[in-house]
């Protein structure tokens, strides 16, 4: 059965100084120990410190790198073509459509889809929008 850990208390500064003052003068932790410990706390901030220094020099030179366009000659993903005229008007109209026939009950939903497939979108529309009373 693994043994469980149990949590350690938290201590003030001073309640701390006085256990590990204690727990010297009872020869149940030795001052090399203590030492080693320090070192192991030095070790781990220059570690921590060498990483961040890596990581910040790493932002540095990709903040620095060319904007990449992409193998297929396409703009860089944040960048955003224009659309024509008769594009902005369709996706309008598409728009329109959806707004309208998510408030159509599903089972009504099919007979907007077939004037939409055989008069258009617009003509859908006009239906769906009297239909609701729009």
């Amino acid at each position: 059965m693994a043994r469980q850990r149990k949590e350690s208390p938290r201590l003030s500064p001073g309640q701390a100084t006085y256990v590990l003052d204690r727990l010297i003068a009872d020869r149940r932790i030795s001052t090399a120990e203590v030492n080693r410990y320090v070192s192991d706390m030095q070790r781990e901030i220059a570690d921590l410190e060498s990483r961040l220094q890596s990581l910040r020099q790493a932002n540095t030179a990709a903040a620095r790198l060319p904007i990449a366009r992409r193998e297929d000659g396409g703009a860089s993903p944040g960048r955003r073509k224009r659309i024509s005229s008769e594009q902005r008007a369709s996706r309008l109209i598409q728009g329109r459509y959806l707004g309208l026939i998510r408030q159509i009950p599903a089972s009504r939903r099919g007979q907007y889809q077939k004037i939409a497939k055989e008069k258009g979108r617009e003509a859908a529309i006009k239906e769906m929008a009297s239909a609701l009373g729009k």
